[in-house]
């Protein structure tokens, strides 16, 4: 039985933006805020009989489709400039020289632009390849439908949810485009995109729950996590996780009735959200949102196989072919472990263990992490991953966190990180020879780990500014591993190469941290200068007195051969 016509409640406003309405009158809350005139004036979406409903049409027709309204979208697009361009002053300022299509954050909820849509496909195609081939936060074929379909409507008319994950796969793309190169300053910045899709976070987290508003989320908190504060990125990883939590993505049985491809989706954005939040919470030592108990999902490379695209997200091949690995499997493993790390040794539940509890914690941590670091080949460490993937750039920034987060793994676990006073204090006092050094039964493991993550480093960092913060301590750490390890160590065979690295990493810190001085980073430079002067002086005491013992052997044998 087919429903009757009766009067739409919900205004033009809310109709359009599938939005919930109150209707308050004369203007509902919705209508308040974007400051438009509420109406009742659009006409109702047809209804359609449920078999009609439930056909789907062929790829074929699919991509006729798609391919009709992208020309469609072309014309309007030139049309909708024409009218901006005679509602606005043209201005003498030079500042106001710049494209429409690019508006300050605060205006956007009332217009919400976005570049021309042949940019916006560009930039999309490069985060598909780039960043979504490595971290699949969107299927494929669902992104390229939903730019389609908000580029089809006025910008007036957009969905919030959808224009802000636009937003959000803009940033995420320019992140992938080298610093120094044309394309990144054609593509505009990262920082403007996230401000547009911050502008609507409400709309996004409090509006009607769905996938999108999930994807949208998990992307923001991927790139706010890359500042120095990590705060904007643990309170929206928290509205996601939340989220998912209501939509019961964590669980299999909520996804049951979807296709294979929408259970698959639905697990990538589940595990991708579990990185970011067992990340955020192991760097800001603050408690996950997810337990890992209440959890009931296959890893993706025990998930039903779905012959398209998709299948193989996440997987990388050395430029040889001989290699394998499944990068979104590894950092979902090594997340766990940083669960661990600060569930069992940093978190207030850990500090009323007794010490013998804590030493058999962090023996099961270990053994994991070791574990864990068997599992990536050698063609993939920091030392060798740059060369092995030549061909494909864009890996490397993502092995460099990887091997970023391996290593604050490993250093949170024996307390020798750069920012644990105790330690810095300790290679002070023992560069000035008043204290023994007490090194880390995992010390020759951590310094070769920290001499192949400086190598990567120094190679990635220089193409990618964001990585600075989200590298940076970790960095910071490694350097001091090294000047601990010259310390201790003077006729080690990497010594003057390690010594460059130092000094490298010195320079760099002494200029980056100017911008957030704090009393724990002046101390950790004033350390390290001193400690690497102590170093070259035992360096070169022990060369002089090696050279010494060579001249007196050779002086006391030439004396025998002539007595």
């Amino acid at each position: 039985m087919q429903p009757t016509n009766r009067p739409r409640k919900a205004c033009d406003l809310c109709y359009t933006r599938k939005i919930k309405c109150d209707g308050q009158q004369p203007q509902c809350s919705n209508c308040v805020n974007y400051k438009t005139v509420c109406t009742h004036a659009a006409r109702s979406r047809k209804w359609k009989p449920k078999a009609q409903q439930n056909v789907q049409r062929s790829d074929a027709e699919e991509i006729r489709s798609l391919q009709a309204q992208m020309q469609q979208l072309q014309v309007e697009l030139a049309e909708y400039r024409e009218q901006d361009k005679a509602l606005v002053t043209p201005t003498p300022s030079q500042d106001m020289l710049i494209s429409d299509e690019f508006i300050d954050a605060e205006n956007s909820t009332n217009s919400m632009k976005l570049p021309p849509l042949q940019q916006t496909m560009h930039m999309t195609g490069i985060f598909l390849n780039t960043f979504n081939s490595m971290m699949p936060l969107f299927n494929p074929d669902s992104l390229l439908r939903l730019i389609g379909e908000t580029y089809a409507v006025q910008p007036r008319q957009r969905n919030p949810v959808s224009w802000a994950a636009i937003n959000v796969v803009l940033a995420l793309a320019c992140h992938q485009m080298p610093d120094d190169s044309e394309m990144n300053s054609e593509c505009g910045i990262a920082s403007d995109y996230i401000k547009k899709a911050q502008s609507v976070i409400w709309t996004v987290t409090l509006g009607e729950t769905g996938i999108l508003n999930i994807q949208t989320l998990i992307g923001m908190a991927m790139l706010l996590q890359t500042a120095n504060d990590t705060t904007p990125a643990l309170v929206i990883i928290s509205a996601a996780m939340r989220l998912i939590h209501k939509m019961g993505l964590h669980n299999r049985l909520s996804t049951e009735h979807l296709s294979l491809i929408e259970q698959r989706q639905h697990a990538y954005v589940f595990w991708l959200a579990y990185i970011v939040d067992k990340d955020l919470s192991l760097r800001a030592q603050q408690p996950s949102v997810q337990l890992d108990d209440d959890i009931d999902l296959d890893l993706p490379m025990e998930l039903p196989g779905v012959c398209n695209g998709d299948s193989e997200a996440g997987i990388v091949t050395t430029v040889d072919g001989n290699t394998g690995l499944n990068y979104l499997l590894a950092r979902i493993q090594l997340a766990n472990i940083q669960g661990n790390v600060y569930d069992h040794l940093y978190s207030t539940r850990a500090s009323k263990r007794t010490p013998e509890e804590r030493k058999i914690s962090r023996e099961r941590i270990v053994r994991a992490l070791d574990d864990w670091k068997a599992s990536i080949p050698s063609d993939f460490n920091g030392a060798n991953v740059v060369t092995t993937t030549s061909n494909n750039p864009s890996v490397a920034a993502f092995f460099c966190i990887l091997h970023t987060r391996s290593l604050l793994c490993l250093s949170l676990i024996t307390r020798s990180h750069a920012w644990d006073e105790q330690w810095v204090g300790s290679i002070r006092e023992y560069g000035r020879g008043t204290q023994a050094l007490q090194l880390p039964s995992e010390w020759t493991a951590m310094v070769g780990e920290a001499r192949n993550y400086m190598i990567l480093y120094e190679q990635v960092h220089q193409r990618h500014s964001w990585l600075r913060w989200f590298a940076a301590c970790t960095y910071m750490s490694a350097m001091v591993l090294l000047t601990a390890n010259n310390l201790n160590d003077s006729q080690h065979a990497d010594f003057a190469q390690d010594t460059d690295r130092i000094e490298r990493a010195l320079v760099w810190f002494q200029e980056h941290f100017k911008e957030k001085p704090c009393k724990m980073s002046a101390m950790l430079g004033d350390v390290c200068t001193e400690a690497v002067e102590a170093m070259k002086q035992r360096r070169a005491n022990n060369v002089a007195g090696a050279v010494e013992d060579i001249w007196l052997t050779g002086f006391i044998g030439d004396k025998g051969a002539i007595w």
